[in-house]
């Protein structure tokens, strides 16, 4: 049967790799391991997993940190389903899957491509803020996570929030608010997204109050950039125990946080508009429109 191995990381997505009957796998952080793992604390060669007949096992290559499975030293270890393997600080799910399965589970993960690439121009058309609430609840829903925030503006102190999901807008500006302002505050400072698991793990976010409070097991904080400036800022997070974001939830998460952007620029743009012409003297627009009467007139 064949088997899938998660790797989980704490401060990036959580790597899929499939492995497949009548073959052995290389794990460790060589380019050429089949199964790379990608962190100092992993030999270049830490082990292999191999099958023979329908089972598989796991074997120490004489690496530097050894290996656990089930939080139990091991050299040489029969697998089993679920079994959870450490290599290093690295921890990774061991799962078989059925060919039937692992079908499912591409045409799923295909559907949810398809899905955050949907076109959102005429619900924005109609409404802006509309169609940003909208996209957030896509991006809850196609990653698994629990709830969200969209907020606009060009520095962390003139952001607001325009669109909420599973926390209320008024919370952002308060000590009760739930998510996490130094995932926040990293994603705008290095311009770059945030994506943390067992956040209690993580060394610049453990600490945080809002981590230790709210018990959030995952985040992810995207910053919306135009020619590198900030426009906002898209924010969801997790309290549900072990849950893991993948290199196919960062894909979506990019995917649909490209498409807020693009709305949050219109909205950006309609408001100065606005207030542009909020500032504009009423007489001037009574010359304007006697200039566009007399257009017409003579048409």
């Amino acid at each position: 049967m064949p088997a899938r191995i998660t790797a989980c990381y704490p401060d990036k997505p959580a790597k899929e790799s499939l492995l497949f009957e009548d073959s052995q796998y290389q794990v460790g952080r060589d380019l050429d391991c089949e199964v790379r793992l990608n962190h100092p604390s992993v030999s270049r060669k830490h082990a292999r997993v191999i099958t023979k007949g329908e089972q598989w096992y796991l074997k120490d290559a004489e690496s530097s940190n050894g290996i656990k499975v089930n939080g139990r030293s091991v050299s040489d270890h029969l697998l089993s389903a679920n079994d959870v393997i450490s290599l290093g600080d690295i921890e990774c799910l061991f799962e078989l899957k059925t060919k039937q399965q692992l079908d499912a589970i591409d045409a799923h993960n295909e559907w949810r491509i398809q899905q955050s690439r949907k076109d959102y121009n005429e619900l924005a058309r109609k409404s802006l803020l509309e169609a940003l609430d909208e996209q957030l609840y896509s991006l809850l829903n196609l990653t698994g996570t629990q709830r969200g925030l969209v907020m606009l503006g060009n520095s962390p102190d003139t952001l607001t929030v325009c669109a909420s999901k599973g926390m209320t807008r008024k919370e952002f500006h308060e000590k009760s608010f739930e998510g996490s302002v130094g995932a926040m505050q990293r994603a705008i400072s290095n311009r770059s997204p945030v994506l943390a698991m067992d956040v209690k793990l993580d060394n610049n976010l453990a600490a945080r109050e809002s981590i230790q409070r709210k018990q959030i097991a995952a985040l992810a904080c995207i910053p919306l950039l135009s020619n590198n400036n900030l426009v906002g800022i898209v924010y969801t997070d997790s309290k549900e125990a072990n849950k893991i974001l993948t290199e196919l939830d960062l894909e979506i998460l990019n995917l649909i946080s490209e498409q807020i952007k693009i709305n949050s620029e219109a909205i950006v743009l309609q408001n100065e508009i606005s207030a542009i012409l909020n500032n504009i003297p009423e007489q001037i627009f009574a010359e304007q429109q006697l200039i566009k009467e007399q257009i017409l007139a003579v048409h």
